[in-house]
């Protein structure tokens, strides 16, 4: 297998030199283009940096409970709608993910436009919530140490219908066999060994912005290209797994900014994006957090949320990067888009301030997509590390929300699925496997290749499961993900 591996890599790179003397050809032309675009974005983009003023979205300082009181040690997650006390969590939610079970902490609106005289309650009965829905309430907190949390609910069936992640009941046979195991694993080591490559590039790139300071066009493009050319190569999956789950949780900028700029390069091949407009979307994505750069760096080296000051100086990276890469001129207006626009978000809800969230670009909101599941994946930023399968269902739920644009999320969650392929996964008749292939009927049934029975013991050779198709009265499903997925997948191949 080792020499099949060394075989394909010799492959790519020799691929990667015939592209890049293609694109160097392709640069000269593209010059012209660029010396025609505006010399820079609207002034009003860029107004002077100022302290924010931080209001109940950026910090909780004057946070207060429904009684007026203040809410003791309170903090604000990054992009999240969770607000933290020390005696629990209450997390604002909209009102279509509230479910029986659940405990109200919290209501959208004043008292006397209620149906109910306290705003904490127990959700016993649907005829509660259609009170709330028929009072024109759009959101509600709830405190999931009372009750069920919404990370402990499935995507419902028909809301996969409606977005488009489901489009039939039963899913068709496969058409092809799914892939052996030696197979997957044969992939996995040649897409971890190609990110190796592609994180010194990436290294390179920022260690000389780190010194001198600018981001120079050249090396960044060459950068982008070994990235857009490996996405067009290798398998999907593996390089999405490799990317995002090989880095053993390694939350380092250099390591967020390539999964973000091969997560969105990924999203954007799928949209059928020309190599002109790839290459501007991932090289806006690798840049996007250039700014962060300009800031201390315990402000994007550290294992908690941000509060206060802190918090507020982070919320200016978008801004600085923007200006850092209008100062190049070399650079097109999409790459400044995307750096200026990553965070503001579609509800209103981002920042800076000035950006609208209504009316930012589509490579901007790839960027915010792929950035998000990164954060959420590894903790960049402060955040906790989710497994892979709870990070597509916060994903999903902020795309609800309104926080993300929902159809693009839809179609990453197609992309890589529910369950991305190479999860270890636990059924509910305690069986384990690892996840082969995604059933793009539905997404929530993959096929699994089962390598331990219900008593632990390995299999004499993996039993394929098509979970979308069992002949009755089989009923397996996916009870969980085994958190050590890429231990175990290994083990198992």
């Amino acid at each position: 297998m080792f020499g099949t591996c060394v075989q394909l890599l010799a492959a790519l790179f020799m691929m990667v030199r015939r592209e890049m003397a293609e694109w160097r050809a392709t640069s000269a032309k593209r010059e012209t283009r660029v010396t025609c675009e505006p010399k820079s974005l609207p002034v009003a983009l860029f107004p002077p940096v100022s302290p924010v003023a931080l209001t109940n979205n950026a910090g909780c300082s004057d946070s207060r409970s429904e009684h007026g009181e203040p809410i003791r040690d309170c903090r604000f997650l990054p992009d999240t709608h969770f607000m933290i006390d020390r005696c629990g969590m209450r997390k604002r939610i909209p009102l279509c993910q509230l479910r029986v079970g659940m405990y109200v902490a919290g209501i959208d609106g004043s008292w006397f436009r209620t149906p109910f005289l306290r705003h904490r309650f127990p959700v016993k009965t649907e005829k509660q919530i259609e009170r709330l829905r028929r009072s024109n309430i759009h959101a509600v907190d709830i405190d999931p140490s009372k009750g069920l949390d919404i990370t402990s609910l499935q995507i419902e069936e028909d809301t996969l219908h409606t977005i488009g992640l489901v489009t039939s009941t039963q899913a068709a046979p496969a058409q092809q066999m799914p892939p052996s195991l030696d197979m997957l694993a044969q992939k996995l080591s040649v897409a971890r060994d190609v990110r190796d490559k592609l994180a010194q590039s990436v290294k390179t790139v920022f260690d000389e912005i780190s010194k001198t300071g600018a981001a120079r066009p050249g090396p960044v493009n060459e950068a982008v290209q070994e990235i857009t050319i490996v996405t067009r190569t290798l398998s999907t999956h593996a390089t999405f797994m490799a990317m995002s789950h090989g880095r053993h949780l390694d939350a380092s900028f250099n390591n967020h900014s390539l999964a973000v700029c091969t997560l969105a390069t990924i999203i954007g091949q799928t949209l059928g994006y020309d190599l002109m407009k790839l290459h501007e979307l991932a090289t806006g994505a690798l840049l996007h957090d250039i700014g962060l750069l300009q800031l201390p760096r315990h402000l994007f080296r550290t294992s908690t949320p941000l509060s206060g000051e802190d918090l507020a100086t982070f919320h200016h990276h978008p801004r600085l990067g923007a200006i850092a890469i209008e100062a190049q001129r070399g650079f097109p207006q999409t790459v400044r888009q995307v750096v200026a626009e990553h965070h503001a978000t579609p509800d209103g809800q981002g920042y800076p301030s000035e950006t609208s969230g209504g009316s930012t670009a589509e490579a901007s909101r790839i960027v915010m997509i792929a950035d998000r599941y990164d954060e959420l994946l590894t903790g960049f930023g402060g955040l906790r590390p989710l497994p892979s399968h709870a990070a597509i269902l916060q994903l999903f739920r902020e795309g609800e929300f309104g926080r993300l644009d929902l159809g693009l999320v839809s179609l990453f969650i197609k992309l890589v699925g529910i369950y991305p392929v190479y999860s270890f996964v636990e059924l509910n008749t305690k069986e384990r496997g690892m996840i082969t292939t995604i059933n793009p009927a539905t997404l929530h049934q993959p096929i699994i290749a089962l390598t331990y029975d219900e008593t632990g013991s390995p299999y004499g050779n993996p039993l394929t499961v098509d979970l979308a198709n069992q002949n009755p009265p089989s009923t397996r499903s996916i009870d969980h993900v085994i958190t050590s997925e890429l231990g175990d997948a290994s083990r198992a191949a």
